[in-house]
């Protein structure tokens, strides 16, 4: 039989409830001389989990936490997978939290976290909890904090993005080279930096080829896909009509191809579609949809390098900040049946 809690807590001489709160590091106070006796009780009777011990004495788990904003978003889920791989090569194990968009969530989330004593986080941040993230990025306040997706200008992190404005101004000229000449914009919070960037990107490929921003044909939603459909079927009612439709994440990507089918609209001929977000099914859809791709996996990677350089030391310099590039990948939604172009 294994070394158990009572063995360590007769052998210290303490309750087994303070060997628990030595281990967990609380809920309640314990005296140092008290976890002195705790930890030499541990070391001498090897007691399991051994990375229990080993993290008392480092202040290390040797785990970390990602918290996403929608767990069902396939782009974000390739995040998740990339910064899992990328751990478990380096040792670390990894908790996966989804905040579904929500403040709240993402606090309860982000105490929880804390709660298991992780090394490092990443999050995807909902815009808000700034008190509480500056506390948790604050100099000898572990986890170290990585941000990806959205920025969060007043917090202190390194921070890795996509280029937004690059890929959004990419996807509109295509279609302005097309011939199309009425392009809307279904668009994500503009307060977020993917919504504002993205935004920035259709208006400057716009003002490029010298044709008007017409306010009538951007329409501003959320990052709820259910909500897409709703904000659609206003899109498409503009009159005169939009010949094409460049949507800023593939989530409302949803709510275009909805109305398309309840409308029985055919692409590109009744309507083209440019997406900011590639995925897999794109592809092999018919007709086959023009996405902006910017590799989920890569963006994964980079936010566990900058945390490995954090949680290594090998980087204790200001907070960074990094643009995964873009790559558009033309199909039929825009080109036609047929026809495709990397």
């Amino acid at each position: 039989m294994g070394v158990t809690r009572d063995d360590v807590a007769r052998l210290a001489g303490v309750s087994p409830a303070t060997v628990s709160y030595v281990v967990n590091n609380g809920p309640r106070p314990v005296s140092a001389a008290a976890r002195a006796r705790v930890l030499a009780a541990i070391e001498e009777l090897g007691y399991s989990p051994h990375a229990i011990a080993r993290s008392l004495k480092t202040q290390r788990t040797e785990s970390a936490g990602i918290i996403i904003a929608d767990m069902l978003n396939p782009y974000l889920a390739s995040v998740a997978q990339a910064a899992h791989d990328e751990l478990l090569q380096q040792g670390y194990s990894l908790l996966v939290a989804n905040s579904s968009e929500s403040p709240a969530r993402e606090l309860m989330w982000l105490k929880f976290m804390r709660s298991r004593r992780v090394d490092g986080l990443i999050l995807e941040p909902t815009g808000d909890n700034l008190p509480f993230l500056k506390r948790l990025a604050g100099p000898g306040h572990p986890p170290q904090l990585v941000l990806i997706d959205r920025a969060i200008p007043e917090l202190e992190a390194d921070t890795v993005l996509l280029d937004n404005v690059g890929g959004a101004r990419a996807a509109v000229r295509h279609l302005i080279d097309l011939g199309h000449r009425r392009i809307a914009l279904l668009g994500l919070p503009h307060e977020m930096s993917p919504g504002g960037e993205r935004l920035e990107g259709y208006k400057l490929a716009l003002r490029a080829a010298g044709l008007p921003i017409d306010a009538a044909l951007i329409f501003e939603g959320t990052f709820v896909a259910d909500e897409a459909s709703e904000m659609v079927s206003r899109l498409l009612n503009v009159r005169p009509a939009p010949t094409a439709v460049f949507a800023s994440s593939n989530r409302l990507a949803r709510g275009v191809l909805q109305q398309i089918k309840v409308r029985r609209l055919r692409m590109p001929d009744d309507i083209a579609l440019a997406v900011f977000d590639d995925v897999d099914y794109f592809e092999w859809m018919t007709p086959s949809i023009t996405a902006v791709e910017v590799s989920g996996v890569a963006l994964g990677q980079q936010a566990v390098d900058y945390l490995h350089d954090r949680l290594t030391g090998a980087y204790g310099g200001p907070p960074r900040l990094l643009r995964i590039p873009y790559r558009l990948h033309v199909r039929e939604s825009t080109l036609g049946m047929g026809e495709s172009a990397v």
